[in-house]
């Protein structure tokens, strides 16, 4: 089985600090008077699961139905031109394809279905509901048992050094990208065709070194009955 693993934000999703990108300008102009950091507080708690939207917003001090203000916030939300398309390929490939997102879960349900992936990717593990957030193994882990895969079974797509490091501590085959030219590290992947290319070479790497290793080993003998 081939597996790959996306983050959301900053690899699926346009926006690489969607506090700091989409929140934070959000709730100031919808009314709040926090600053940026105490924003910043009470988003982290809602990421894992410790807020609803509803109480998030009240506790913005963003006026409003709460269903209005999540579909009006989450309409900033854009996908990273040619991800669908890859993410279409890889499925068409028999590549299974799953996230590890750090995100409130109501906001992560609600965006899958505003853009169409829940057809395309088969699980999602979300910080909002395994209460706990990358680079913390325990939401790797939450992923691992709830798939049944082992780790060096997973491609892991991240944009953020640390995230990759957790996952490559576990035994994941990791992947960083950089789609926003914010993170600074020469290897990181800059394209969403540079991608493409670097998960064909991954996945056909790791096909070869699964046929070898099944090849060569040792055969299983029986042992004889007392």
């Amino acid at each position: 089985m081939r597996v790959v693993v996306f983050d959301a934000m900053g690899v699926i999703y346009r926006a690489w600090d969607d506090l700091a990108e989409l929140l934070i300008p959000f709730a100031l102009e919808h009314g709040s008077r926090l600053s940026g950091e105490e924003i910043g507080a009470v988003y982290r708690r809602a990421m894992i699961g410790e807020l609803t939207t509803s109480e998030l917003w009240t506790q913005l001090g963003v006026a409003g139905d709460p269903t209005d203000l999540d579909r009006t916030y989450l309409a900033g939300h854009r996908t990273v031109p040619g991800m669908v398309e890859l993410l279409d390929d890889r499925r068409d490939q028999g590549i299974w394809l799953g996230c590890i997102s750090n995100d409130v879960a109501e906001w992560s349900r609600a965006l899958r279905v505003q853009h169409g992936l829940d057809r395309r990717i088969s699980h999602w593990t979300v910080s909002g509901e395994v209460r706990a957030r990358k680079r913390d193994e325990r939401i790797y882990r939450a992923f691992l048992a709830a798939t049944g895969f082992h780790p060096e079974m997973v491609t892991f797509i991240d944009g953020r050094t640390r995230n990759v490091n957790a996952a490559a501590a576990l035994g994941f085959d990791t992947i960083l990208v950089d789609f926003a030219g914010v993170g600074g590290d020469p290897a990181s992947v800059r394209s969403v065709e540079e991608l493409r290319g670097v998960l064909t070479r991954s996945i056909s790497f790791r096909a070869a070194f699964a046929r070898c290793r099944s090849r060569f080993a040792p055969p299983t003998v029986a042992r004889p009955r007392a």
